[in-house]
């Protein structure tokens, strides 16, 4: 039995209103690896959106690139909480392997889930504000 992982259409950010309303949310975080930014999304399922500055390279490294890490999403969006949307760029392209994107994807969607849950949270009662 083979476990499929598959990427539909749904899993894109594709408008330029739900990147600028996950840029603004200012929820983001970078490993040296990647940049991730985070915020809940309308739907259900975990959204990826990929910004490749013309800084990496060509248009052929530049698509590269975003199959790397749409592969890397992929294959990490079990491991990854459902209900998000992500923005990722790439940092150092010498640094761009399918392992270290997945770890580096992962590590940060988890790191930014807690801050992102932190931020939500009512402030408890009794607590100076």
């Amino acid at each position: 039995m083979t476990i499929r992982f598959p990427f539909p259409p749904t899993a894109h950010l594709r408008r330029g209103a739900d990147f600028r309303r996950v840029y603004d949310r200012k929820c983001k975080a970078a490993d040296g690896v990647l940049l991730v930014f985070i915020d809940r999304s309308p739907q259900a399922e975990t959204r990826i959106g990929l910004s490749v500055s013309r800084k990496h390279g060509n248009a052929v490294v530049r698509n590269r690139l975003k199959r790397l890490l749409r592969e890397a999403f992929r294959l990490s969006s079990e491991r990854l909480p459902a209900g998000l949307d992500l923005v990722a760029i790439p940092l150092a392209k010498d640094r761009a392997s399918l392992p270290a994107y997945i770890e580096s994807l992962t590590r940060l969607c988890r790191k930014l889930l807690r801050r992102l849950e932190a931020a939500e949270a009512p402030p408890a009662e009794g607590a100076p504000s």
